[in-house]
């Protein structure tokens, strides 16, 4: 399987964050990723998922960025329609 990687970027706490999310294989029944690894400034931040309209991370991170990480992946069109689904 091809692995498709979700450039992200934002500011937060006077911090520039550059990096990536890749999807998880594994797929809701709506054809999304039941999650994306997330790295930030060559840093592995978690596993970031949605549930029930709000992003969390299975590693502790502050909410704030979970919260802007989760606004980088909704606006993306690769969040909404995956390849292969």
């Amino acid at each position: 399987m091809e692995t498709h990687i979700i450039p992200i970027h934002f500011n937060g706490f006077g911090i520039e964050y550059r990096g990536w999310a890749t999807p998880s294989s594994e797929r809701h029944e709506d054809g999304h990723p039941t999650y994306y690894k997330v790295v930030l400034n060559k840093m592995f931040y978690g596993n970031f998922f949605l549930n029930r309209g709000k992003w969390f991370a299975d590693e502790r991170r502050p909410a704030e960025l979970v919260v802007a990480v989760g606004e980088c992946l909704d606006r993306l069109p690769a969040r909404h329609k995956m390849p292969g689904s």
